[in-house]
């Protein structure tokens, strides 16, 4: 029996979000044309829809975001997708507070993982755009760098919170 998911657009300052939800769990919130756009959803049957148990909450934390304010997201039901290590990794993201960045070598050593880069991809495969803050990630120095729907998407969201970064020429 094939999977059934309802997925609603979302228009937001940084362009038109796709969330995806089935009737338990949110499966992914992307930006539109970014890297692992709806990533593992395959050839599973999305219906749109214009409301939805699911959904409908992670729109109102989105709506608040954007507003400024900052929502306690850890009762929405992400789906338990990914590696063991990725859950690791986004676990962890989803502990960065509002307007606060990390670096990607500041996660590897707190999650005592050799690798900068594989904190990185799994970082970038993290599919549950803005409520998972993997804009959060900076690289050394506050620098900025990666992010799956472009870095000056990235720059917006990180200066919508007010968060201390570089932009790739080292200025504020």
């Amino acid at each position: 029996m094939q999977k059934k998911y309802a997925k609603m657009l979302y228009s937001s300052p940084i362009g038109i979000l796709s969330l995806v939800a089935d009737d338990h769990y949110l499966y992914g919130i992307w930006i539109q044309e970014q890297k692992h756009f709806e990533r593992g959803l395959g050839d599973e049957t999305i219906e749109a829809v214009v409301s939805h148990p699911i959904l409908d909450p992670v729109i109102a934390c989105l709506d608040a975001y954007f507003k400024g304010k900052s929502r306690d997201l850890s009762d929405l039901p992400l789906a338990p997708i990914g590696t063991d290590f990725e859950k690791r990794v986004w676990s962890y993201l989803q502990g960065i507070p509002y307007g606060q960045t990390v670096t990607y070598g500041q996660i590897a050593q707190d999650l005592q993982v050799p690798s900068a880069q594989a904190i990185g991809g799994a970082v970038g495969r993290n599919p549950w755009s803005i409520l998972v803050p993997c804009h959060r990630v900076l690289g050394a120095g506050k620098r900025l760098t990666g992010y799956a729907a472009g870095v000056e998407k990235k720059a917006c969201l990180l200066e919508h919170e007010g968060a201390d970064f570089k932009d790739r020429n080292n200025r504020k």
